[in-house]
């Protein structure tokens, strides 16, 4: 196959929706097919040197346009950097050659809507890949007002994205039917979940882990929460843990590895505890020994974004071999996971009792809380390894390559 991709980041950046890209697309070249993916060249966090105009990493063509590379730091910022890509993302897609199918990343948003533009105007087969439902996410982090100009612009504009493409590919059930909801056909819908990577994750031993001898976390419990601290995330409820088990359970450390919107406020609210301790993202290619080196794993999700986002913390966590403690809606992917084959515990944000409870368990029952761990990793191996996910990609982008395109036949 030939196929363009089209995101606003991609490898070397360390985004999440930039490593699933990077890896898709390289698995699919190793296959044999013809990628191109345009990006723009800056990276998630803004600031740092341009990244190149064009390139060839790992057998799939880069092509980065032009567009501002502001960062997170302001809405101002943001919102240049997005309609920047969105405009010269668009006119590069128009020029580039004629793929067999064309697949669109929905985050942010409008990214999804040029690539429309571009299949309708082509008449190409269009997948878009839904990280986050917008505008329902932005209202609920507060972005955006629920019956603003820019909500119904984003809504009007999903809505004929939905009916532009395909497929429509969601990560999980609850958010194939939040996208019904919002007017995608259901039978354009495919559930495929994110994934990590098994060769580069793997379940380390803690004996001499070279994270935690480099870290000082030999003799400690270390739980984790590793990935973007952001503002759909809870993490007063972990520091209040923290809090209050500093010296009942000396034993504990809570490590968050990232940044994020919110990691000025973990920070704030961890301030004196020498329980609670922060480092930057990983390398990749450290990954494996990072996230190997917690004994539990920390994941959150605010209540009313159930069916929006799916934390993809879970899939390095299950690679990894480590059971998981969650915090959020019951009715998210992850506590389905977890208590389908008993790989960790499940609660809610502001339980700081349960979520005491549970760590204080994992620390003291470490025997029966490694067999989950154990456990977590065999139920990785077979659903959610890269390899599995690429095959099942790969399938689902044939598929959508032979479907008519919009408004007709090719020209």
């Amino acid at each position: 196959m030939r196929v363009v991709a089209v995101n606003q980041f991609y490898a070397p950046d360390h985004a999440a929706t930039s490593q699933l890209l990077t890896e898709l697309c390289e698995d699919l070249a190793a296959r044999g097919d013809h990628i191109t993916v345009i990006a723009s060249r800056g990276g998630y966090l803004g600031g740092g040197k341009a990244l190149p105009a064009r390139e060839t990493r790992s057998g799939v063509h880069v092509e980065r346009p032009f567009a501002t590379r502001f960062g997170k730091a302001t809405m101002a910022g943001r919102l240049a950097d997005y309609l920047t890509f969105w405009g010269s993302s668009v006119a590069r897609a128009i020029l580039a050659a004629r793929p067999d199918v064309l697949l669109v990343l929905t985050t942010p948003p409008m990214i999804a809507a040029g690539g429309a533009l571009v299949a309708l105007a082509r008449r190409l087969p269009l997948v878009t890949w839904v990280q986050d439902v917008y505008p329902e996410a932005a209202v609920a982090l507060g972005v955006l007002s629920p019956r603003g100009p820019a909500t119904r612009a984003l809504d009007a504009m999903g809505r004929a994205t939905h009916h532009a493409a395909a497929r429509i590919v969601a990560l999980s059930e609850g958010m194939a039917e939040r996208l019904v909801a919002q007017g995608a056909p259901r039978e354009k819908l495919r559930v495929l979940p994110n994934w990590s990577d098994g060769r580069v994750i793997t379940p380390l031993p803690r004996e001499n882990h070279p994270f935690r001898r480099a870290h000082g976390l030999e003799d400690r419990f270390v739980a984790m929460y590793s990935g973007n601290l952001g503002a759909g995330h809870d993490v007063a409820t972990f520091v209040a843990a923290a809090r209050r088990l500093e010296r009942s359970l000396p034993e504990l450390v809570l490590l968050f590895v990232g940044e994020g919107a919110r990691k000025a406020e973990a920070q704030e609210l961890a301030r004196g505890l020498e329980n609670v301790r922060f480092l930057p993202y990983q390398p990749h290619d450290k990954l494996g020994e990072s996230l190997s080196a917690a004994d539990v794993h920390l994941i959150s999700l605010r209540e009313d974004l159930a069916g929006l986002l799916v934390p993809s913390k879970l899939y390095g966590a299950l690679a990894a071999g480590r059971p998981v403690i969650y915090l959020g809606p019951p009715s998210c992917e992850v506590p389905r996971v977890l208590a389908e084959d008993d790989l960790g515990w499940a609660g809610r944000p502001g339980d700081v009792d349960g979520l005491c409870r549970a760590l204080e368990d994992a620390v003291r029952n470490g025997s029966s809380w490694a067999e989950r761990g154990d456990r977590a990793r065999q139920i990785f191996s077979r659903r959610y390894d890269r390899s599995i996910s690429s095959a099942r990609w790969r399938d689902l982008l044939h598929e959508a390559s032979g479907e008519p395109p919009p408004l007709g036949h090719r020209g």
